[in-house]
């Protein structure tokens, strides 16, 4: 059986501002995935590790360890830096990663409570997820994950809108990225956390969401998380994290668009 996905607690100080407590991961999207694992490497200092390939969606994923502001020890999240299988067909990393030319924050994820329930709810309210689809990979150490996920082509909202995700009984990926037992408490800075692959825990500052429909997307945002978030203004829809890590704070943001 597989550990049980936990939401966000709040153990001290004050919580990641747009970060619902169903959050799940944060997913960062790069052109060329091994020349992205090692940015980001050198741009947090944090030390990503190798996921597994996607079968016929071209791409690939390297997991880093991330906990939201003020979560507790049982919190099972983490960061996906997604990039190209160099072992599948470019063409099918070209229709998955669709305008990134840079590391950029693609989208993010959270994990309800009922992903049947609250796909009904955005069917009764007209909030388009796309479809449910049933997904698995191979893990580095021989393992399977299997979990069920909303795909939308293009992304909603320029990937400010939440994904959905049910882990089912699978083991969630975060929890071979940390001894989350010795993970006491996430302070106001990125931890060093003994056990983790790299130099220590990214921290989610917040989640910042805008767009030229303010209204519509935090709508779409409360329907699939149950949470009402703020949304700024701006011409083009999208979102951006801003993360603390062991070299400073790092902001990753919605690719821009041309």
């Amino acid at each position: 059986m597989g550990e049980s996905v936990s939401g966000g607690e709040a153990v001290s100080g004050e919580s990641a501002a747009g970060v619902p407590s169903t959050f799940d991961h944060l997913v960062v999207a790069v052109p060329d995935l091994a020349a992205g694992v090692a940015e980001f490497e050198q741009l947090t200092g944090v030390r990503a590790t190798p996921g597994g390939s996607h079968p016929g969606r071209g791409t690939a994923n390297h997991l880093v360890p991330m906990v939201p502001r003020g979560w507790g020890p049982g919190s099972l999240t983490y960061l996906e830096i997604l990039g190209s299988d160099p072992e599948q067909d470019p063409a099918l990393a070209a229709r998955s990663l669709p305008g990134v030319t840079e590391l950029c924050a693609q989208r993010w994820a959270v994990h309800p409570n009922d992903l049947d329930a609250t796909v009904a709810a955005a069917d009764a309210v007209g909030v388009d997820y796309g479809g449910v689809f049933d997904m698995a990979r191979s893990t580095p150490d021989g393992g399977r994950l299997e979990w069920r996920l909303t795909r939308r082509a293009p992304l909603a909202f320029g990937g400010a809108q939440p994904l959905l995700i049910d882990w089912g009984t699978t083991v969630h990926p975060a929890g071979s990225l940390r001894a989350t037992e010795e993970l006491h408490q996430v302070t106001d800075t990125a931890p060093e956390v003994p056990g983790t692959s790299g130099a220590g825990v990214l921290l989610l500052e917040r989640l910042e969401f805008f767009g030229p429909d303010p209204d519509g997307m935090a709508t779409a945002i409360e329907v699939l998380t149950g949470e009402s978030v703020t949304v700024g203004r701006a011409p083009e829809p999208g979102f951006r994290a801003v993360l603390a890590s062991p070299r400073g704070e790092r902001v990753v943001s919605s690719p821009v668009s041309t």
